[in-house]
């Protein structure tokens, strides 16, 4: 009996040992599997239970203009932000804090619901931001609220101090804070910087106890621009007048300096406030959006007349041409055999020298030219000066106009130039240019014959952390030469008689010469035709012996032609651009020739009178002058042993900009005397007492 016993409470003990080692086992295998297996999601877990992650925003760069005016400033505001974790009652809480924040309260609702529904560890599950840029008034109401996770944290809202001015190169920005047009969206990834995180320990009650930088954020870039304010309000203002005189549909001006395509004003019509949010409705958003389309960039048009400028320096360039070259106009009726003839719109000419055929605007004159050298020829100069190519201006939407290919690819290839495209080419039909693009056409002309970019960015800075400026790279490409310095200073003077006495007399300056081209392409309406509407511009620079500014001006539907919509436009813009930059005068400020005895000067002690040109007379032959390596010019004058004040009659006679060094009498300059300076040069003057 007493063995049975025994096997007994053996056999129990044995079981009972069995059943502790699988207990022990089972434990081993749970913590195995919670402690290896299971660890870097329970981690997760945990760490989201008395950890959270906080962004931290970076502040947007400033934007100020080439003389530090301030154009977009970031100014620092609160916003609420909520954990949607710790909402018990979803509705509750969207139902009570809607009426403070003025906000729907079934988007609250639907945000918190939407959040809560994340997996574990996703963006943005312990985080909702209520509402950004909230009032005192707000921040207070909301603290009042029975709800002790609404956090005011803060932020920073964009400012726009100017208003309207420059909004089409400022742009703005979405809900998001990101942009959406114009440099803010261009520059998006500079001026937003890299926001930062913080990491938040709570309790269990998800109040924080403490908190630290996890990772620091990188602050915006600072941009300073090439714009200059005062020339940009005038710019803005000469446009909205000419758009009411000529009753234009929308316009654009852009004012660039010629020598490295910096861009001083860009302004178009209509305009928009950088401030106004995007409306939702169909048609008031069709509207907004009309108003913030950037013609500058984003809207070819054909340039009509301007684009013989182009044509006319082919000619010229090429050597086939000179200012003697006469060129029968036939009389305003040059007949093509199979088509429509190509016609002069004012009197028809007879035979005239190239030149005139310029000043006159004829596009029987230009179209022989094209003719003559081929279109292959023309297709090359088209190339020189940028057309049909982006110009890499700091701005979204850029076109790169409309320039079909010269060679078509198959017989079915209908973007391509037909046997007779470079005769109407020649005078502006059939392609497409910005304004940006025909500013850095004329800029070939203005700076002695390089192609430039056309450039917003003058520097870009990022504050770092100790409160020094970081200066970041600004690349862009060096001028190309695109035709001989000689061909400049040629065009220089035949598009000043233009302005002189040709069609563009209204783009006239009191107190300096301006050259110029007028253009007026007829619109065709589809379902009407052509219709006696017009896309009318002018394009020029002054002053002529040193171009400082290159001012292209383009109305778009009007019934007016660019003569007369569009060059006194020009003659305010130049005006005041030259004003603003203290350009010295180079012609009466107080009458404007009306006939061409209007001089350039060519070298130190000589100047040039343009004589006047008879319509059936050969023009005498330019005087070749010698070309800078860089940029052709004027030459500098001998300034040596003058005293200060004839230093500076003697320059503002010239034309010629000085930078003076001391006092006295002048005793060195650099560049040297006779020496040919480059566009938009100066000399430096140094003084020093006898």
């Amino acid at each position: 009996m007493a063995i049975q016993v025994e096997r007994k409470s053996a056999r129990r003990a044995i079981w009972i040992g069995r059943l502790t080692v699988f207990w022990a086992l089972a434990v081993f295998g749970k913590l195995v599997y919670l402690q290896v297996v299971m660890h870097d999601e329970y981690v997760v877990i945990a760490r989201n239970q008395h950890e959270r992650t906080v962004p931290v925003r970076a502040t947007r760069g400033e934007i100020v203009d080439r003389t530090g005016h301030p154009l977009a400033l970031s100014i620092r505001t609160q916003s609420a932000v909520i954990n949607p974790r710790r909402v018990v009652d979803t509705k509750f809480f969207a139902g009570s804090v809607a009426p403070v924040l003025g906000i729907p309260a079934p988007e609250i609702e639907a945000g918190i619901e939407e959040r809560k529904l994340r997996p574990a560890g996703a963006p943005g599950r312990s985080y909702m931001v209520l509402k950004r840029h909230v009032s005192d008034e707000e921040a207070l109401r909301l603290k009042r609220q029975p709800f002790p996770y609404i956090e005011i944290v803060h932020d920073s809202r964009r400012e726009y101090p100017n208003a309207t001015l420059a909004s089409h190169v400022l742009g703005s920005l979405n809900r998001e804070g990101n942009g959406n047009a114009g440099i803010e969206q261009k520059l998006n990834a500079d001026l937003k910087g890299t926001p930062g995180t913080m990491r938040v320990l709570t309790d269990s009650l998800q109040e924080r106890y403490i908190s630290w930088i996890e990772k620091p954020a990188t602050e915006g870039a600072n941009l300073t621009l090439t714009l200059d304010s005062a020339i940009q309000y005038e710019a803005e203002r000469a446009l909205a007048e000419g758009v009411e005189a000529a009753a234009a549909k929308k316009a654009t001006v852009l004012v660039m300096r010629p020598e490295d395509g910096a861009v001083l004003a860009l302004a178009n019509y209509p305009t928009f406030d950088p401030s106004e949010v995007i409306p939702e409705e169909p048609g008031a958003r069709k509207a907004a959006l009309h108003r913030r389309l950037n013609i500058a960039v984003q809207e070819p048009c054909e340039p009509g007349s301007v684009m013989k400028m182009i044509t006319v320096t082919m000619g010229l360039d090429t050597g086939e041409y000179s200012g003697n070259s006469l060129i029968n106009c036939e009389n305003g009726r040059f007949p093509r055999p199979g088509r429509k003839p190509i016609t002069d719109l004012r009197q028809g000419y007879g035979t005239i020298p190239l030149p005139m055929v310029l000043i006159k605007s004829s596009n029987i004159g230009v179209a022989k030219v094209a003719i003559d050298l081929g279109p292959r020829t023309l297709w090359e100069y088209l190339m020189k000066f940028g057309m049909g190519r982006k110009t890499g201006i700091e701005l979204p939407g850029e076109t790169a106009g409309i320039l079909r290919r010269l060679e078509c690819q198959g017989p079915n290839d209908h973007w391509c130039w037909g046997p007779n495209s470079h005769e109407y080419i020649s005078f502006g039909h059939e392609i497409a240019a910005t304004a940006v693009q025909l500013a850095r056409a004329t800029a070939v002309v203005a700076n002695g014959g390089y192609l430039v970019e056309p450039h917003l960015v003058a520097r870009k800075q990022r504050p770092r952390a100790d409160g020094t400026m970081e200066d970041l790279p600004v690349v862009r490409e060096k001028p190309k030469r695109a035709i001989g310095g000689d061909t400049s200073i040629q065009l220089r003077k035949i598009m000043q008689r233009v302005v002189l006495e040709g069609t563009g007399k209204r783009a006239k300056v009191a107190g300096w010469s301006t050259g110029g081209k007028t253009g007026s392409a007829e619109m065709f309406v589809p379902g009407q035709g052509w219709v006696n509407r017009h896309n009318s511009s002018f394009i020029g620079f002054a002053p002529v012996a040193n171009p400082k500014v290159v001012v292209v001006v383009t109305l778009n539907d009007t019934p007016r032609q660019g003569g007369a919509a569009a060059a006194p436009v020009f003659a305010k813009v130049a005006s005041a651009a030259l004003r603003i930059l203290q350009v010295p005068m180079d012609a009466p400020e107080t009458s404007v020739p009306e006939t061409p005895e209007q001089v350039i000067a060519s070298g130190p002690e000589k100047v040039e009178v343009l004589p006047p040109d008879p319509v059936t007379a050969a023009e005498p032959e330019t005087p070749a002058l010698p070309s800078s390596p860089l940029l052709a010019g004027p030459r500098a004058p001998d300034f040596r042993g003058l005293p200060l004040v004839a230093v500076l009659r003697r320059s503002s006679a010239l034309g010629v900009e000085v930078e003076v060094v001391g006092s006295g009498r002048a005793q060195r300059q650099n560049p040297p005397p006779g020496s040919v300076m480059p566009a938009g040069g100066r000399v430096r003057v140094e003084f020093a007492k006898p």
